[in-house]
């Protein structure tokens, strides 16, 4: 199936022949992978050498570090240009199993040096390019290598899509005034009503139905590829493409990323790339069909982005060989590869696509028709999958439990759902705009969120538990009241702040809607810190507010003491004079209300370029103790590789829904 195919009988010993032709068509699938993989690869350095406006979310070629000077590898060596970029364009033109093996290590440890200032795709992709390294390392052949692992990366991608699509299940995500949905498609209609002038007609609903319509899609994409993976891959080439239409939040590095790992599952079409091409060619009015539609999608990123850059053009050139291998009709004598419906084409199920409706309606409609309904709904939905599926789920585990594929799995089920509900990640988490409460109480229709920040915010919790365990999630929330730090402000509301960057029909949709249009890009500061060069070269073009942003009037907001403690040894490296007012929030406070309206005392904090530091505490002024949240030294440095928080925003009248951030 998608997950796995059913193990074959024993050949007989006259079936050496067919073992053989196997073994072929596996190289032959796994070598596309790899350069569909080196294109991707290829993309950032492309942007850069030919200075092209790239997106949002590129992989970081550059020397960006936020866990100390000199404390990432790539800070003191290019390990990007002169080894990265050699790599790639070595596997590109010859895809060798020790060769890959070798790129796909380099790849892993450049994302891991880079941890946690690295966009969300980035982990997906690690978790999918350390499997190769085991796959690779552990066989002796391409095709061993690609029985090994080809099943595990189609589990692994089917259960991140799956956790992308859970995490939007969120009461904001849901409330049109704060989703990330009403935002992202006012975008969307912002730069195709120009084009498409009759869309206009449609905004207002298309607004309105938002959520459940963007939810279900990001189920439905995963749902597909389990049920039928080829009608899977042009739902999730549909879905990216969309991405890669937005003016402003042009995420084309994550559209790129899954655009060439979707080969996985069309391998038939792989295994004979040169003779799909000429299949889906050879039927001319499919292949006209096909090249027109990637014709007039190419001229709508040119007309809305102004240029096509490589994540862009790659994306699309790739997609044209995906309509062909799939417009193709199925035929073709010998058992060999036949555009997607060769000898290694991916188990079906019937009717698929209305069992993915049925999928879709019952855990993505509920949450916005009636949200008292989402648990029984969403249980419902997923039996239902369940029973669908080429395998199911208990005896896929039992089938995998010592195997590649049960191991990669298994990890990307615990990177996609674990992590924000324990609160040991937040940023770069499968949790992307949605809208998700990670501390503090949680707005998940599901499960909780946080549970290590809100455990340990009691001082007898914090103080039972283990010492490494409470200074690394302890101290509960903290409002910042007022800083002049351009570091904090760079990374707080005013700096992070893209509303006014939105289109001007997007703002304008959002106002008609009465949602509050206010966009934050949290995420973004984070990783483009200390990048303004960077950063100004994307869709956000935000770098100069964020750099400029030095009004201590910058509205509060609240983090976790571990942000504040993370945040202030930044500052202090910077060398800079700044002065801080903060005050702890009770643990029993749990929504930017009750956070806003609270009167604690305030904790004063002025440092001087030499790092002298006054601290006080609340109207008396009392000098500090030594526990002050200020005062500690900066959390424990493995953590920081890992969590990377987003701040709330307290704003007027802005009611307790969580803002859409990115």
């Amino acid at each position: 199936g998608t997950l796995t195919r059913r193990a074959a009988p024993a050949p007989a010993p006259h079936a050496a022949g067919t073992d053989m032709q196997s073994d072929a068509q596996q190289h032959a699938a796994l070598a596309t992978y790899a350069r569909f993989w080196c294109l991707h690869q290829l993309a950032p350095f492309a942007d850069q050498a030919f200075a092209l406006a790239g997106a949002m979310d590129h992989r970081m070629i550059d020397e960006s570090c936020q866990t100390g000077p000199g404390a990432c590898l790539r800070a003191h060596f290019d390990y990007d240009w002169l080894v990265r970029l050699p790599l790639a364009l070595a596997c590109l033109l010859f895809p060798r199993r020790r060769l890959l093996l070798l790129a796909h290590l380099v790849n892993v440890v450049g994302w891991a040096d880079r941890m946690p200032a690295v966009w969300d795709y980035m982990c997906w992709c690690a978790l999918m390019e350390a499997p190769f390294v085991l796959a690779a390392a552990t066989s002796s052949s391409m095709a061993e290598t690609a029985r090994k692992f080809l099943p595990a990366m189609r589990a692994q991608l089917v259960v991140l899509y799956f956790s992308a699509a859970f995490w939007k299940l969120t009461s904001s995500w849901y409330d049109g005034h704060y989703s990330c949905s009403t935002v992202l498609m006012s975008e969307l209609l912002s730069g195709l009503e120009p084009l498409f002038p009759p869309l206009a007609t449609l905004s207002g609903l298309m607004l309105h139905a938002a959520p459940a319509l963007v939810a279900g899609i990001e189920f439905a994409v995963p749902a597909l590829l389990l049920l039928q993976p080829r009608h899977g891959v042009l739902l999730a080439l549909v879905f990216h493409q969309t991405i890669n239409l937005m003016p402003a939040t042009y995420a084309g590095g994550f559209s790129i990323a899954m655009c060439a790992r979707q080969i996985i599952f069309l391998p038939a079409a792989a295994a004979g790339a040169s003779a799909t091409l000429r299949r889906g060619v050879g039927f001319a009015p499919r292949a006209v069909g096909a090249t027109a539609l990637v014709a007039v999608t190419t001229g709508v990123m040119v007309a809305i982005h102004g240029s096509l850059d490589a994540h862009g053009g790659i994306f699309l050139a790739l997609a044209l060989f995906y309509f062909l291998s799939i417009a193709a009709p199925a035929g073709g004598g010998g058992g060999g590869a036949s555009g997607a419906y060769g000898h290694l084409r991916l188990e079906e199920q019937p009717h698929a696509v209305a069992k993915m409706a049925t999928f879709v309606a019952l855990v993505a409609v509920p949450p916005a028709a009636l949200p008292a309904a989402t648990l029984p709904c969403c249980g419902l939905g997923v039996a239902l999958l369940c029973l669908w599926a080429p395998r199911f789920p208990l005896r896929f585990a039992l089938a995998h439990a010592t195997d590649l594929t049960g191991a990669a799995a298994a990890a990307a089920a615990a990177y996609g759902f674990l992590g924000p509900v324990l609160g040991l990640q937040m940023m770069a988490s499968s949790t992307m705009y949605g809208n998700v409460k990670n501390y503090g109480g949680s707005n998940h229709l599901l499960v909780p969120t946080g549970l290590l920040q809100t455990a340990l915010a009691e001082q007898s919790s914090a103080a039972a538990a283990p010492a490494w365990l409470s200074d690394a999630f302890g101290g509960g929330l903290v409002r910042i009241d007022a800083t002049n730090s351009s570091v904090l402000l760079s990374l707080a509301v005013g700096g992070a702040e893209m509303t006014d960057k939105l289109p001007l029909r997007a703002r304008e949709l959002l106002s008609s809607a009465n949602a509050s249009g206010r966009y934050f890009e949290f995420y973004a500061a984070r990783n483009y810190y200390e990048r303004s060069y960077d950063h100004d070269k994307t869709a956000l073009h935000a770098a100069a507010a964020a750099a400029g942003a030095t009004d201590s009037s910058d509205p509060a907001y609240v983090v976790p003491a571990y942000e504040l403690r993370r945040s202030l040894a930044l500052a202090r490296r910077r060398g800079e004079p700044f002065s801080l007012e903060y005050t702890p929030l009770p643990p029993g406070l749990g929504t930017p209300t009750q956070w806003r309206a609270h009167a604690g005392e305030k904790v004063s904090l002025d440092e001087a370029a030499d790092g002298l530091v006054s601290c006080v505490v609340g109207r008396a002024r009392e000098a500090c103790g030594a526990a002050e949240l200020a005062l500690l030294p900066p959390p424990p440095w493995l953590l920081t590789r890992v969590l990377l928080p987003y701040p709330i925003p307290l704003l007027d009248g802005a009611g307790d829904g969580i803002h859409c951030t990115t």
